[in-house]
């Protein structure tokens, strides 16, 4: 139970990254913002560091990381398939 608090915790951190993409957040804005400790916060950053989804910035900020938008990048692409050959298939059968 302990651990599924602390998994949604670390996701509600990670999802508010999106709010600056770019310039990222700072550990007291993302525990202001979601009114978390300032230490869970790092814990949870932490994580998302090593993991390779979360990046320091030089700015001292956290931010999306690379692998974070290569997992974006890999959804587009495949969006973009599906929908293709779904006008594809929608061209074929409105053909007969």
């Amino acid at each position: 139970m302990a651990e599924s608090k602390r998994v949604q915790r670390l996701l509600r951190v990670f999802i508010a990254l999106d709010e600056h993409p770019i310039i990222g957040l700072s550990n007291k804005d993302l525990s202001v913002g979601l009114g978390l400790t300032p230490s869970q916060v790092s814990r949870d950053i932490d994580d998302l560091v090593a993991s390779g989804l979360v990046i320091k910035l030089e700015n001292g900020n956290y931010a999306y990381g690379i692998k974070t938008l290569q997992i974006a990048e890999r959804f587009r692409r495949q969006q973009e398939d599906l929908e293709r050959r779904l006008a594809e298939v929608l061209r074929r059968t409105q053909m007969y």
